[in-house]
């Protein structure tokens, strides 16, 4: 009879199957570890000797600190606070747990932090604020960080070029802003929805930099909010202005119709300043108007509307996304206000490009869900065809064939039908080139380049006039799909089309498909029509 020897006992008696957890944290404790708390628990709450490094606060108003928090690129962040706290390496070591060899790998970037548990010990040793990095922390950390300093000079300058100026609101540092704007956990109600978007449009004339890019827990923690808040009174009766009348809401939409109805055939970049002044006439009016349920209600969703095309048009100006983005998580508590799911999807797939734009597919891939989840009971076959586009595209950049091929194939079948009898008005009509369109740049992503270059020479075709930028996206990246197929004068031609539309429109998104073109094509740079801005 054969026996097999078993392990010895660890030291302190035996473990039970599920294994004995942290009475702080909850995580699994080692079968040697005969404290009832984890190492880095235990770590926490031994009181700091007197020769303890420490970091200073001051660093966490870094910019490049902040950015680098913001990627979670925490190599860099660990060789920044050295330099900008005049700390030593085996500092950092002491203070987050990590070896000073694991560090300085780190740091070249021949390591990376991945697990989320050192992640957490790396952040409390270094006892980065908590509105930085938006993970659960062991450990008590300031919550705000401290606001970056502006120069007296920078606070008096004029507001850059092209920017129009919005009423004069209460103004807040910096910190309060983004601290305000980023956390989707504060109330959702209707006074706390109106000063963040009061706040987030101020933000996009100020001339002072806006926090990072929202990430992926911050964006679905948004969409989570929006989806399961309770309803809030809209009404508001205290204003210190006068009563807005019923009818203004309406008028208020027909102008951001307007301008939705240029972007395309002239580029939103021109009508940015536009956009950004009547935001601040529809904020103003639900800051100090007096108004009862319904017409808040009406004001909410113009506003939201309002805020959304206004993002847009920044971005298509070339401002940095940070700030649209912003704009956009505050328009989604005020489409909330509005009660309206149909509201609330502009903005969410208005947040699915901005996630797409900024490399962050799996965003795209839930807000575009959460949208269509949201307006499942409206009978908007075009809304949720252009909501399932944008899912695809997310799916694409993840390599995702199926799941991308398969929501473009429900989208065409969408768009088939036509619009529905509840289709929301902010809704341009989605034709048969916007879907050719959107399957090319699925297929490019994809590498199927050939399949992409035919789709999108097909939408060129079809996307008529007044669709001037649509159409010369589809131009431009079906050039790159003949490049990558060996085809440089078919990349030729067709480039040579996208950059006399990009000549003619003032579109940030245009520009940067036709910009790498003009590199890999020599011969197309002599042929730059003069009115496209350089890199």
């Amino acid at each position: 009879m054969t026996t097999t020897a078993k392990s010895p006992a660890p030291v302190g008696g035996p473990v039970t199957a599920q294994g004995r957890r942290c009475a702080r944290c909850g995580c699994v404790l080692s079968a040697y570890n005969t404290d009832e708390t984890c190492g880095a628990c235990t770590r926490a709450a031994l009181p700091p000797a007197d020769e303890t490094p420490r970091v200073p606060a001051r660093v966490w108003s870094d910019p490049e600190i902040r950015e680098a928090l913001a990627a979670w690129n925490f190599g860099q962040v660990s060789r920044l606070v050295r330099q900008r706290g005049s700390i030593r390496q085996e500092d950092v070591a002491q203070l987050t747990g990590l070896s000073q060899g694991f560090l300085s790998m780190l740091e070249s970037g021949a390591r990376r932090l991945t697990s989320i548990d050192r992640i957490v010990d790396f952040l409390d040793g270094l006892a980065v604020p908590a509105d930085l990095v938006r993970v659960p922390r062991r450990r008590p950390v300031p919550r705000t960080a401290p606001a970056a300093a502006v120069p007296r000079s920078a606070s008096l300058a004029p507001p850059p070029r092209g920017t129009v100026s919005l009423p004069a609101q209460r103004t807040s540092s910096v910190t309060e802003l983004d601290s305000r704007r980023s956390d989707a956990e504060s109330p959702w109600t209707a006074g706390h929805a109106v000063a963040a978007l009061a706040d987030a449009a101020a933000a996009l004339t100020s001339g002072v930099a806006c926090a990072a890019v929202p990430r992926l827990p911050e964006l679905t923690g948004y969409a989570h909010r929006w989806a399961t808040a309770g309803p809030c009174d809209a009404a508001r009766r205290d204003g210190a202005g006068a009563e807005v009348a019923p009818g203004l809401s309406e008028r208020l939409r027909a102008t951001t119709d307007v301008l939705r109805g240029m972007d395309d055939e002239h580029g939103g970049g021109s009508l940015a300043p536009a956009a950004t002044a009547h935001l601040g006439v529809v904020v103003g009016l639900l800051r100090g108007g007096s108004y009862d349920a319904d017409t808040g209600r009406e004001l909410a969703a113009t506003a939201a509307d309002a805020a959304r095309l206004a993002a847009w048009f920044q971005v298509e100006s070339g401002r940095p996304v940070a700030a649209s983005m912003r704009l956009l998580l505050a328009a989604l508590r005020v489409a909330h206000v509005a009660d309206d799911a149909r509201v609330g999807a502009g903005v969410l797939l208005g947040l699915a490009v901005g996630a797409c734009r900024t490399g962050q597919p799996v965003a795209t891939v839930d807000l575009a869900r959460a949208a269509r989840e949201g307006t499942r009971e409206y009978d908007a076959p075009a809304l949720h065809a252009a909501l399932l586009t944008w899912e695809a595209r997310g799916h694409a950049r993840l390599g995702r064939r199926r799941e991308a091929l398969r929501a473009m194939g429900l989208a065409a079948e969408l768009c088939v039908r036509g619009r529905g009898t509840e289709e929301p008005q902010w809704l341009l009509p989605l034709s048969e080139g916007d879907i050719q369109a959107q399957a090319g740049s699925c297929h490019l992503d994809l590498g199927d380049h050939r399949e992409a270059a035919t789709l999108l020479d097909l939408a060129a075709e079809r996307l008529g006039s007044g669709r001037s930028r649509a159409r010369g996206l589809a131009l431009a990246r079906s050039a790159q799909a003949r490049l990558r197929l060996g085809d440089p004068q078919g990349a030729y031609e067709t480039a040579g089309q996208a950059l006399q539309i990009a000549a003619r429109i003032r579109s940030a998104s245009l520009e940067e498909q036709v910009r790498p073109l003009t590199e890999a094509l020599p011969g197309l740079a002599q042929r730059r029509p003069p009115g496209l801005a350089d890199a």
